[in-house]
């Protein structure tokens, strides 16, 4: 089991256990990477990173700042995790609106609306209407997979990683032939929420684990 905790250098993280590991986004990496892209897909660095290098029968995503607990809020352990993801296909962090509903309403709010819109528009002829129904079932709904966290087996996030990587590079290149620059951690913000319509759509079972904001 491995479980990659995303941050920078200058982060501070939690004491992590024998489970986690810190994967530096701000320090290269060798083999396939996507580092010089950080500045658009952020955690996503670590998720490709991931995909590409780690074999453990089930791997996981967290932030410096945000991670999974038991009951006593305690970080995850291995036993736990397998015990619930005996009863789930995935174990994901839920972020509930209360004041922003439905989800567009953050997002217009945040000014990313437009990029949404955009994108949606471009993928639907790689992904598929059903898929691009799912993804506005999800904006227009009350919560998301906060932070692109995760924990499940590896075979399910490879699964999920070519789907998304694919459609999000040729995004990214039709967007540079156009001579248009993408916003700042744009790739990041659009799969908070289509990561929740690929789970969907696919009929996962989602345990929303808990987890906080540690500051």
């Amino acid at each position: 089991m491995k479980i990659y905790v995303v941050g920078s250098s200058k982060n501070r993280f939690l004491p992590l256990n024998n489970i986690r590991e810190k994967f530096i986004v701000d320090q290269p990496h060798e083999g396939d990477n996507i580092d010089q892209y950080n500045h658009l897909y952020c955690e996503l660095t670590g998720l490709y990173y991931l995909w590409k290098h780690v074999d453990d029968d089930i791997v996981g995503l967290e932030h410096y700042r945000r991670y999974f607990f038991n009951n006593n809020w305690k970080l995850l352990e291995e036993n736990e995790i397998k015990t619930l993801l005996n009863d789930a296909d995935i174990l994901c962090a839920h972020a509930a609106y209360s004041k922003y509903r439905p989800v567009i309403t953050w997002i217009n709010n945040n000014r990313k609306r437009y990029d949404f819109d955009k994108f949606l528009i471009f993928a639907k002829n790689y992904i598929g209407q059903n898929y691009i129904d799912n993804c506005w079932n999800i904006l227009n709904g009350d919560y998301h997979c906060l932070g692109n966290m995760f924990i499940c087996k590896k075979e399910l996030i490879n699964e999920y990683c070519k789907f998304i990587f694919d459609v999000l590079f040729m995004y990214q290149e039709a967007e540079k032939n156009f001579g248009r620059k993408l916003p700042g951690r744009i790739m990041g913000y659009f799969t908070e929420f289509l990561f929740a319509a690929w789970i969907k759509m696919n009929n996962k079972t989602v345990w929303w684990a808990r987890w906080k904001k540690t500051r």
